[in-house]
Parts: C-alpha cells; sequence; structure tokens
C-alpha cells in the first residue's frame, strides 16, 4: 500500500512539472514579438506535451490523443489572441501576412492587426475584421480605375489579397455598402459627370459596415477607395473582380458651389424637377439650372437627390427678402435668380424662377389631406 501511494505521488509531481514546462514554452513564444517559425513549432510541442500530461492524468486511452490536441490547441489559439491583444503584440500564429507600401498587416484568428509603421512596434487591434483599412492611405499609390481594370486579368496574382487603392467613376451604388466601377469613356456631354461605361469587366466595391459618406456620392461621381482585392470570377464571359474591407478615402468639396441658370425666352407654367417628404421643387421660367462644384457640373434633382446639395443651401444669404402680404410665403431674391417658399402651413412647395418672379407669378399648391 505504501508503494503505491508512493507511485501516485511520483505520477502526481511528473505532471505538475509537465504543466508547469508547457506553460513556460507558450509564454516564452508569446513573449517574442516578431514572426517566426520557430514560434508557432514552439507553440505546437508544447500543446503536444500538454495533451500528454492530460491523457495520462486523466488516464484517457490513447486515441483520444488527438480529440485532446484538437481541443487544448484550439483553446490555445484563443489564448494566443487575447495574449495579443493584452500584451499589444503579434499573435504566434498570424497568417496571410500583407505588406503595402510603409504598412503590415498580421491576420490571426478573427483579428487583424495592423502595423502603419514597419520600423515602430505599434499596433493597431481590430477584432473580426470589420473596419477596413486602418493605416492611413495616403501610404499607397492610387491606380486609375482603367488601368487597373484592363490589367488586372492578366496580373491577378500581383493583386489577389493585397490592399489596392483605386480612383474611378462609380458605373452603380447600392446603399452605403456596395458600388462598382467599370472601365470609361468621357462622353462628350459632361452633365452630371456623365460618361460611357463598358460592361465586360467590373470591379465590385463591398464595405463591411454601413458608409454614410457613400450618401454624397452617384453614378458617374469619381470617387478613391482602398480595399482588399478578394478574388476573380467569370459570368458569362465577363469578368467580376471582387474587393472587400472596402474605404473611402476621397473627399468632395460640397461647399463651394456657384449656381448655372438658363432661362426661357417664354416663360411657362412651373415645373416639377425633384420631390421627396418635406418638399416638392419647382422651376419656373427657366430652362435648365445647373449646381457648378469645382470638380463637376450637376442638375438640379441630380444633386439633390444625391445629397449633394440641400434645398436651403440656394437661398442662404438672399440680396433680399420680400415677406407675403397675404400669408407666410418668403420671396428669396438672387442676381441670377429668385426663390419662393410657400406657406409650409398649406403647401409643400418651393419654386424657383427667373430673377423677375413675383408673388404673382406662381400659385402655390395646396397640400391635399
Amino acid at each position: 500500500m505504501k508503494s503505491s501511494k508512493t507511485n501516485k505521488k511520483g505520477k502526481r509531481q511528473f505532471n505538475l512539472f509537465s504543466l508547469a514546462i508547457s506553460i513556460v514554452i507558450i509564454l516564452l513564444t508569446m513573449s517574442v514579438n516578431e514572426v517566426s517559425a520557430i514560434r508557432p513549432i514552439m507553440w505546437i510541442l508544447a500543446i503536444i506535451l500538454l495533451t500528454i500530461n492530460i491523457v495520462k492524468a486523466l488516464k484517457l486511452k490513447p486515441v483520444f490523443l488527438v480529440l485532446v490536441f484538437f481541443v487544448t490547441f484550439l483553446l490555445s489559439l484563443v489564448i494566443d489572441g487575447l495574449g495579443a491583444l493584452a500584451f499589444k503584440h503579434i499573435p504566434v500564429f498570424s497568417y496571410n501576412i500583407t505588406s503595402v507600401g510603409n504598412t503590415k498587416v498580421y491576420n490571426s484568428l478573427g483579428l487583424r492587426i495592423w502595423q502603419c509603421n514597419k520600423d515602430e512596434p505599434k499596433y493597431i487591434f481590430d477584432l473580426f475584421n470589420n473596419n477596413g483599412y486602418l493605416c492611413n492611405a495616403e501610404d499607397i499609390d492610387v491606380i486609375d480605375s482603367n488601368s487597373f481594370l484592363n490589367s488586372v486579368v492578366d496580373n491577378y496574382a500581383e493583386y489577389k489579397n493585397k490592399y489596392t487603392k483605386i480612383k474611378g467613376k462609380i458605373s452603380k451604388k447600392t446603399g452605403q455598402n456596395y458600388l462598382e466601377m467599370q472601365p470609361y469613356k468621357v462622353s462628350d456631354v459632361q452633365i452630371n459627370g456623365a460618361v460611357s461605361f463598358a460592361s465586360n469587366i467590373t470591379l465590385r466595391i463591398l464595405f463591411n459596415n454601413n458608409t454614410p459618406e457613400l450618401n454624397n456620392y452617384d453614378v458617374y461621381d469619381e470617387i478613391m477607395v482602398v480595399g482588399l482585392v478578394k478574388n476573380l470570377e467569370v459570368d458569362n464571359s465577363k469578368y467580376i473582380i471582387y474587393m472587400g474591407e472596402a474605404k473611402i478615402v476621397s473627399n468632395i468639396n460640397l461647399n463651394d458651389f456657384e449656381v448655372g441658370i438658363t432661362g426661357e425666352n417664354v416663360c411657362s407654367e412651373k415645373r416639377l424637377v425633384y420631390s421627396n417628404l418635406d418638399n416638392d421643387i419647382y422651376t419656373y421660367c427657366i430652362q435648365d439650372m445647373f449646381i457648378n462644384y469645382p470638380d463637376n457640373n450637376y442638375e438640379l434633382a441630380n444633386a439633390l437627390s444625391s445629397n449633394k446639395l440641400q434645398i436651403e443651401e440656394l437661398y442662404n444669404n438672399p440680396l433680399e427678402v420680400i415677406h407675403s402680404e397675404v400669408d407666410d410665403s418668403n420671396l428669396y431674391k438672387f442676381s441670377d435668380y429668385s426663390i419662393l417658399i410657400c406657406d409650409e402651413t398649406y403647401s409643400k412647395d418651393i419654386i424657383i424662377g427667373d430673377k423677375k418672379m413675383n408673388f404673382d407669378s406662381v400659385t402655390c399648391n395646396k397640400i391635399v389631406e
């Protein structure tokens, strides 16, 4: 009986010693903050030692070795990620390490680590890879969308799984997390940034989260994005390139604009050009009205529908405001045009007319209840 107790005691000491060795190896591999094949090898050796320890301690049959190793290894990956978050270092198990410009990107289980400056050990951690490109996109050279789409099929290996910055025209946009680019030629007509798109190849750009900045863009607008080129598909002899984890890196200057008016020789009836829940916007005695930004010119309806322009911006800083003697309507006078804001108690109308328009020129429609 004495001898049996001594053996059990010795066996228990061996388990504790083996456990200590496993933990020490894991801590040492975690403390080395660089990418090296030695780190995962040492980690796996520690997990093997720990697995044998567990099987012996629980007196499991040898057939359970693989199962115990698998479970222990998965748990250790979680510990690897938590350790990286806690101590701000590169996980032992990093894969698909990407280098672009001055940036390095490390991928781990449910975790992406950004090193925006290769020479500085500072990291940005992105759980579940939800936030797209997190470093300064100025470090990446921009590629024109036409050049990219004309060469990507033949040089796909150079782009796959790499962050790429693209500048081009939007050929399609849906909501706040999806847009497309296609090769294009500049049209003779430049209004609304119109171009002619080709449909033989498409760059489909996906944003992980809703991106409110997309509200300021519409088809034909120029945009610059950075994202990860993920895969290439062929559908009915047409190529589709998928870019994920995208981020908008361009800005639209919406504060600097001029209003361009082409009047009618003979004034016709007011014409509805845009409508939403709050207002019905008409033009009177105006053939065309353009909102001219530094980079593009837009028709009034297009500028309003793409949220580039809020109608209130058109009657800021008038030369004169004339108040109606009949109701609460107001007439805003400018050098080239006039804007009538109808009494909101009975009408949704906003009427934009030539500079000669007055209260008697047009009629405000009453709200039908």
